[in-house]
């Protein structure tokens, strides 16, 4: 019965501790964007600045970004 019970412990102790992978985009939606655009969502989102840097350098709109990235998606 021990056994039981500690098994069951370590076993709550191993589903508890595993990491919860963080929203995963589909890979075809992230396909339609180049390189250069998902970078560009990531550092605007990163650096605060989707409504204004990134609208200034029209490489792709914040809208695009919360869309398909789920990044830039506050309005500033």
């Amino acid at each position: 019965m021990k056994k039981l019970i500690l098994f069951l412990i370590l076993l709550l102790f191993i589903v508890g501790c595993k990491e919860i992978p963080e929203k995963e985009v589909p890979e075809e939606k992230v396909s339609t964007l180049s390189e250069l655009q998902v970078s560009a969502c990531n550092a605007a989102d990163e650096a605060g600045t989707c409504q204004t840097r990134l609208v200034e350098v029209g490489i792709i709109m914040p809208s695009e970004c919360c869309e398909v990235l789920g990044k830039c998606c506050k309005n500033e």
